[in-house]
């Protein structure tokens, strides 16, 4: 305890956060800002936009490189950590401090103001929790409101979409309800609305949790693909939807995922199409999509469940895509360790040559083209 009384690095944290707009823009004025973030290369100020700091809102402050593994200490923070990096004359969070008490003119701060700011940083935080509780239950229920007002799967251009990735559904022995259409849902560098197939997600509980969109358009051939006039096709709408999943299959027990019968196998895909590729050879299977990669392992089991089977895709070693993999494996497999159900956690792999099992079902081969843009997922 010094002259700062109880001042904590907590405290001149939440104080350099209020200030993100000026301290960004002093620490990388070579930044730009787009989207409520400010944009620079590195926590260096190299060019580029991949570390983005959040300049408005309840989670103003923070901020994130994401060209950086999720572990890297130096990949995420606060402003005092971003102060730690960017300005400190020694990368220490003491010498952080010093210099976020100089540029904040706190060099001391008596007892009587220390507490006042604390209580009006409590009562801040108690708003921005229950603004963004409300935000998210809002967002979620917008969501909900879009797939429950989107068509059903059969005769629609989804459902001509998926047929033309090859999935045979007489094969799988039902249509999933879980899959809809809609002919005019928004993306964000679309200034017109686009159809979309419409994917529910369902948290454990059975609940509606997200919906995951696959835009699509028609060809000039007639067919359908996914939108190749913007950079990501694919969006889930609805943030904290962790550990959801998509049902596809339910296999022989019609029931939800958390009434399973005890030691029922579950099987896991990244994408939609793979999980309805591998539905064709296995009708009986529970299987599940996850929506992206890094939500396979998070992905929430009942403690009766019996194996998880991830399907693989084969993706490059050494590849962003092979690391986050090996991570999805490895928390999947700490997660069976912790809770002791004894359940084993296994990689189902498509063939060599093929990136993934409705590549392989197609006939694309890796490094193959397809008209109209890449249809792998």
């Amino acid at each position: 305890m010094g002259a700062d009384g109880d001042l904590t690095a907590r405290d001149i944290a939440q104080m350099l956060n209020k200030e993100a707009v000026r301290l960004a823009r002093q620490l990388y004025p070579a930044g730009h800002e787009a989207g409520g973030y400010w944009c620079i290369g590195n926590i260096h100020g190299a060019s580029g936009n991949s570390l983005k700091i959040r300049l408005h809102g309840d989670r103003q402050g923070t901020w994130a490189d994401y060209a950086c593994d999720e572990n890297d200490p130096q990949g995420k923070g606060d402003m005092l950590k971003l102060v730690m990096f960017a300005v400190a004359e020694q990368q220490t969070m003491a010498a952080a401090i010093r210099w976020a008490k100089g540029w904040l003119g706190i060099e001391s701060m008596n007892g009587d103001a220390l507490e006042a700011f604390r209580r009006k940083q409590a009562a801040a935080e108690r708003r921005a929790i229950e603004r963004r509780d409300r935000e998210r239950h809002n967002k979620r229920r917008q969501a909900e409101g879009l797939w429950l007002n989107a068509a059903p799967l059969i005769g629609t251009p989804a459902m001509v979409y998926l047929t033309g990735r090859g999935i045979d559904f007489a094969k799988i022995g039902h249509l999933p309800g879980s899959i809809r259409f809609r002919p005019d849902v928004g993306h964000a560098e679309c200034r017109e609305k686009q159809p979309a197939m419409a994917t529910a997600f369902r948290a454990l509980d059975g609940t509606f949790a997200a919906v995951h969109l696959t835009y699509l358009e028609r060809r000039a051939d007639g067919t359908w693909g996914k939108l190749s006039t913007v950079e990501d096709p694919k969006k889930i709408r609805t943030p904290g939807s962790e550990g959801s999943h998509m049902p596809i299959n339910k296999g022989t027990f019609r029931g939800p995922l958390k009434d399973i019968p005890a030691g029922t196998p579950v099987y896991v895909s990244e994408g939609i199409e793979d999980a309805l590729t591998y539905a064709m050879a296995r009708p009986d299977a529970r299987i599940v999509a996850a929506g992206t990669l890094g939500r396979i392992g998070v992905l929430d089991l009942p403690p009766q469940a019996g194996d998880l089977i991830i399907i693989g895709q084969n993706d490059p070693q050494g590849s962003k895509a092979a690391e986050s993999f090996e991570k999805q494996l490895a928390k999947q497999q700490a997660r069976a360790a912790e809770d002791g159900s004894g359940r084993r956690v296994k990689i189902l792999w498509p063939p060599q040559g093929y990136k993934d099992f409705n590549d392989y079902l197609t006939g694309k081969r890796m490094g193959e083209r397809q008209p109209d843009g890449p249809q792998a997922d």
